[in-house]
């Protein structure tokens, strides 16, 4: 049995044999872990100081060679702790899940923060629209050292969201938020994972977008999540630097949804052509994602590849113009 057909069959088991609280849902808060030991213990007492009652908090340390593990043992029994050998974020993702009992899914990165009432206001929202699988918020970005709050993200659409039509048919809306402003009903997410643990790092994008195009959904207008801005962040505020993140990413996501999702194709090709665009501009090298978009350029058809050249052309001259563009204004 390989791994995949082991999670999925574990995330059944854990649906099983969870309690019911017939009076509110069970909240499961998700922390994914990797070497954050100075902020892990921030983020767990944000994950306990719930105004919500009924949740469990699943702790995931992915292999981490600091002290990250000796912070989770303080918790002892308040908290599920699950210790991994290092795989990466989505495989973070995939044993926190089977690991889990909730009809609710929160999740929450290891150095991000959630407000008091955020677990409320969640399910309300889902109490509240029985047809949305998933609720996203918009997370606030604060800076570490001398907690200024950055300027809010752009204004975009608040409450219901039903974007499957855009998505199958290859488009998608700007999402502004990130992993710690996901949250999702259990039979949402269990479409969704386990999902290929490939994709090491910024796998949220992966879980956004695929639910977009399976479920309706809402987007929180409250304030419920901060993200840290940190030194160390892996993408978030990294400018110009996050771009081989940004195309790599977007090569293995748009791989890993094509193969997954077949009705979201469109979706898929769209997001490979423009990684691989971004990976031209970057100079991302790396051998093995060479031989992953040349094995996925092999497999699709002639007119599909000729698509994806061409739009990953596009999306590369794009960026090459925003950029001598911005290098411009910098020396007016």
């Amino acid at each position: 049995m390989n791994k995949d057909k082991k999670s999925r069959q574990a995330g059944r088991l854990a649906e099983e044999r969870r309690p019911r609280d017939e009076a509110r849902p069970l909240v499961s808060i998700l922390i994914n872990n990797y070497n954050y030991a100075s902020f892990l213990g921030q983020a767990i007492e944000s994950a306990l100081a719930q105004s919500y009652e009924n949740f469990e908090v699943v702790v995931v340390d992915d292999g981490s060679t600091d002290c990250s593990r000796e912070v989770i043992v303080r918790y002892g029994d308040r908290i599920v702790p699950i210790m991994k050998e290092n795989g990466g974020q989505a495989s973070a993702f995939n044993a926190a899940f089977a690991a889990s009992k909730g009809d609710i899914i929160c999740f929450l990165d290891s150095d991000d923060l959630f407000l008091p009432d955020k677990l409320s206001c969640i399910v309300r929202i889902f109490e509240h629209n029985p047809r949305a699988g998933w609720c996203f918020d918009k997370v606030q970005e604060f800076d570490h050292e001398s907690e200024r709050r950055y300027p809010a993200p752009a204004d975009s659409k608040v409450g219901p969201w039903d974007a499957r039509a855009m998505v199958a048919a290859g488009s998608a809306p700007v999402i502004p938020t990130a992993t710690s402003g996901l949250s999702f009903r259990r039979s949402t997410l269990t479409h969704i994972l386990p999902m290929p643990e490939v994709i090491r790092i910024t796998s949220d994008g992966y879980l956004k977008f695929v639910a977009l195009g399976l479920a309706e959904g809402w987007m929180a207008s409250q304030e419920l999540t901060l993200q840290r801005i940190h030194g160390e962040n892996a993408y978030t505020r990294r400018g110009i630097g996050k771009m081989p993140i940004m195309g790599l990413t977007g090569l293995l996501t748009g791989v890993c949804v094509y193969d997954q999702f077949p009705a979201l194709r469109p979706l898929a090709i769209r997001m490979f052509s423009r990684g691989l665009g971004t990976c031209w501009i970057a100079g991302a090298s790396d051998p093995d994602h060479k031989r992953l978009s040349g094995a996925f350029l092999s497999r699709v058809p002639r007119r599909t590849k000729a698509g994806i050249l061409l739009e990953a052309s596009y999306h590369s001259a794009r960026l090459l113009l925003s950029s001598l563009t911005k290098r411009v204004y910098r020396h007016q």
